[in-house]
């Protein structure tokens, strides 16, 4: 990981003074981050994509974010009483830091403007986490994917007035993330290529700018 790397809400001379020294792990896709049995720790995702979810008591799982390099997992945990619920998934092959929560607490005592950070920080995740549950609570399920795949291509490469989607996102993957089923997004992303809103081209899916 590069110094300059952000992580989260870590300024960068932070990063390089606090974090630049710290091992690293490597997880496979599919392995387990984190899981609520686990002593709490913070994991700050310098590499791949992981995956944060939670099991509702019917088996099912309920994805919640998907992160990407920069951001922290279970910094909201270390703060909370409450007991821990979530699991983080690797997506792909990913690298993390990991951290005691007395480390993390320590450095924004050392640190007091990092706790001004950290509020920003978690208020963007709010206002994410409530975008998201509006389109749950009020969306047609189409609606709802579509929102969540243009979410995901932001920031995505572009070509011909189409975004690319990401490739290690199953079928089962959206379906967690909108309420609904694999068998509902798998016959609306057909769909979809049916009408010219995903195309497909080298291999990969891509969907139709906003």
């Amino acid at each position: 990981m590069d110094s300059n790397t952000p992580l989260s809400f870590f300024p960068a001379p932070i990063v390089h003074n606090w974090l630049h020294h710290k091992p690293r792990k490597s997880l496979k896709k599919g392995e387990y981050i984190m899981s609520p049995t686990d002593e709490k720790r913070v994991y700050l995702l310098t590499e791949g994509t992981a995956q944060l979810f939670h099991i509702h008591p019917d088996g099912k799982e309920c994805v919640i974010d998907l992160l990407k390099p920069g951001e922290a997992i279970g910094l909201l945990e270390i703060f909370s009483e409450r007991e821990a619920k979530r699991f983080a998934r690797a997506l792909t092959p990913v690298e993390v830091i990991p951290l005691l929560t007395t480390e993390v607490k320590q450095v924004i005592t050392d640190h007091p403007s990092l706790a001004f950070q950290l509020l920003h920080y978690v208020t963007e995740q709010l206002e994410e986490t409530i975008d998201i549950l509006e389109q749950v609570a009020y969306g047609k399920v189409e609606e709802r994917l579509l929102f969540l795949l243009y979410k995901l291509t932001s920031t995505a490469e572009s070509k011909e007035g189409y975004s690319l989607l990401p490739d290690y996102l199953t079928h089962r993957d959206l379906a967690g993330m909108i309420a609904s089923t694999r068998e509902t997004v798998t016959f609306i992303m057909n769909k979809w290529l049916h009408e010219g809103v995903i195309m497909e081209k080298e291999h990969r899916l891509w969907i139709k700018k906003n």
